[in-house]
């Protein structure tokens, strides 16, 4: 149930709010409406028109009895006439057949109270139409001192009810709300969406402070916003000057140990110490190098993302690996999938990918391809597949923590210290996308990047 009211419902929030106001006016027409319904559902007339019937045939025979003769009452009557109902002085009475019904009985009896007639002094006569959507003839003939007083109604019929007013009163109503309730939901959402997009610029390392506007609430969260963005790039820059500071006292110290190392006369020692020393120097730059993806200033800026792909691909296998751009299109070119980004990021994440696909997998094929993310919005899908062992279930995510390594024993050979795939998942990261890793049924890993448009 729950799913199927999630299809039913609008997923936006602008358009639940409508869909809540135009409910909310359903709901109270139809509460009106059964408030106001006639409790016998086999009566002819609605309670309410029939109601109105009887008070306007008894002022109307009131007033004829005042009067002095038929001609001065018919034209005062005259007067009264409306599309629904006529009332005249005449000779003889209009209803020439006398027998009556319940319904019929019923009218009679009301109005035998109400004027203080006698039961041949009241004449009722209700002829149904044979149109479900027609309303009923209602003949009532009362006597009077020197003849009779005909009036011929068309109340409104109980099978009616329902129809005619919601034929005026929904669209009277309900749609001048609704075209007022669209402008102010627009207005109270357009925040929102702005500090959506706000948000989305932020993951893209984009700063931009955005105008307070819409309702006080909402003028709040995005003051908050601010602050946040404010702190935040703060935070960046008092970041990126410490690793800078720290870069450059680590290279200095790593540099003198080199130069004492050369001092050693012992080669066996001296070599063993400028391997050790290589390998922290490595380890340093890399740890640097990821601990600067956070804090890097790069602008964020349009780019053919599929270019891209193609670029690295190209430089790839320039420098004799196995790497190759599998095109969907038929011209052989990558398709065109603009994205704003950092691209140096980006590039690092995609190089980092393929590295680790050709280092552990032999070769690395990237496809790239339009995509789509949670709510619909469009996104890039980039993979990159290489014909490797494969990683175990349970370590596909492990791998990308910071010095996590599946071959520090079984291959230390191919080197590494364990970062690059926790760079690029912090480059995706920063940009709001995901990756992930999957072994292939045919054999080898599978990187999936998805990347919003």
């Amino acid at each position: 149930m729950k799913g199927f009211a999630g299809r039913l419902l609008p997923q936006t929030m602008a358009g639940q709010l409508v869909g809540l106001l135009f409910c909310g006016l359903l709901a109270a027409h139809l509460i009106a409406l059964l408030a106001t319904a006639s409790n016998g559902g086999s009566d002819t007339l609605h309670r309410m028109s029939r109601r109105y019937v009887m008070e306007n045939v008894t002022s109307a025979y009131r007033l004829a009895l005042v009067q002095r003769d038929a001609t001065s009452g018919n034209a005062m009557l005259a007067a009264l006439d409306t599309d629904t109902s006529r009332h005249r002085i005449e000779p003889r009475s209009a209803i020439t057949d006398v027998s009556l019904d319940g319904e019929e009985r019923s009218l009679q009896a009301v109005l035998q109270r109400e004027l203080r007639l006698p039961a041949d002094a009241v004449q009722v006569s209700l002829a149904r139409r044979a149109g479900v959507d027609e309303d009923p003839d209602l003949a009532i003939a009362l006597r009077l001192p020197g003849g009779w007083f005909n009036s011929a109604q068309r109340p409104l019929a109980n099978t009616q009810w329902w129809w005619k007013p919601l034929r005026f009163s929904i669209p009277v109503s309900t749609l001048p709300v609704l075209v007022i309730g669209i402008v102010f939901v627009r207005r109270i959402v357009r925040p929102i969406k702005a500090l959506s997009d706000g948000a989305e610029r932020v993951s893209r390392g984009e700063y931009e402070p955005l105008a307070l506007s819409g309702p006080r609430e909402a003028r709040e969260v995005t003051a908050s916003f601010n602050l946040m963005q404010a702190r935040l790039t703060r935070y960046l820059e008092d970041h990126k000057r410490m690793l800078a500071s720290i870069s450059h006292d680590l290279r200095s110290m790593v540099t003198s140990l080199r130069l004492r190392a050369e001092l050693v006369d012992d080669e066996e020692v001296r070599d063993g110490m400028q391997r050790t020393l290589r390998d922290m120097a490595a380890m340093i730059e890399e740890t640097l190098r990821f601990s600067k993806d956070d804090a890097c200033d790069e602008p964020t800026i349009g780019i053919d993302v599929g270019a891209l792909a193609a670029e690295i691909a190209a430089d790839q296998a320039a420098q004799g690996r196995d790497v190759a751009l599998a095109s969907a299109s038929a011209s052989g070119e990558p398709p065109s999938l603009p994205c704003r980004c950092r691209p140096l990021a980006i590039r690092r994440a995609l190089t980092n990918l393929v590295d680790n696909a050709v280092r552990y997998g032999r070769c690395a094929r990237i496809a790239v391809a339009p995509a789509r993310i949670d709510g619909g919005r469009d996104a890039i899908r980039i993979t990159i597949d290489d014909e490797g062992p494969g990683i175990p279930a349970a370590q596909l995510d492990d791998v990308f923590k910071p010095f996590y390594r599946l071959d520090a024993s079984r291959q230390p050979e191919l080197g590494g210290v364990g970062l690059g795939l926790a760079i690029a998942r912090s480059c995706i990261d920063a940009h709001g996308g995901e990756v992930t890793l999957s072994n292939r049924p045919a054999g080898g890993l599978r990187a999936t990047i998805l990347l919003p448009a």
